[in-house]
């Protein structure tokens, strides 16, 4: 599990141990505790809203791939450059996934589209704003109400969950 606090102070815990790194730049956290035995691709992606904060879900084939994170205040399409954004944004995490959204023979596992904004309280929008080469990137942007980003990974189904707690 991953914890991000927002906005400028970022809190990092996973299953190998608890981290705290405070500053203006954008924070990395590595994951793997739960790497997938062969390919892995992402199938679905989906947002729900709780009581106390908003969830998207990352769905995976076989097994979760190993991810990290980075939060920053933009995001950017890796192959154009151009930038995505969602309205009244304050801050963004972009998921950096050891997957694919499509197969080896370039056949899309993942068929949703690349770019939604949302209507939840706090969770304003997602992207894939990278799918090349087994790299497949995921920007998730969020309100400046977020205090904590937390990721963490489920299995049976395999998935990445990232929850925006208000």
């Amino acid at each position: 599990m991953a914890v991000v606090s927002v906005p400028r102070r970022h809190l990092v815990r996973s299953a190998l141990g608890v981290a705290a790194v405070v500053g203006i730049a954008a924070t990395t956290v590595l994951s793997g505790t739960a790497q997938a035995a062969g390919a892995t691709y992402l199938t679905n992606i989906r947002t729900g809203e709780h009581a106390t904060y908003d969830r998207v879900v990352l769905d995976f084939s076989a097994g979760v791939p190993a991810y990290g994170s980075t939060t920053s205040n933009e995001l950017y399409q890796c192959a154009s450059g151009k930038p995505i954004s969602f309205p009244n944004s304050a801050e963004y995490l972009e998921l950096d996934i050891a997957s694919a959204a499509h197969d080896d023979n370039g056949n899309p596992t993942y068929t949703g589209p690349r770019q939604v904004t949302t209507n939840l309280p706090s969770l304003t929008g997602y992207a894939i704003t990278c799918d090349f080469e087994g790299k497949l990137k995921v920007g998730i942007g969020y309100k400046s109400n977020v205090h904590q980003v937390v990721t963490s990974v489920l299995t049976n189904p395999s998935r990445i969950v990232i929850d925006v707690q208000r």
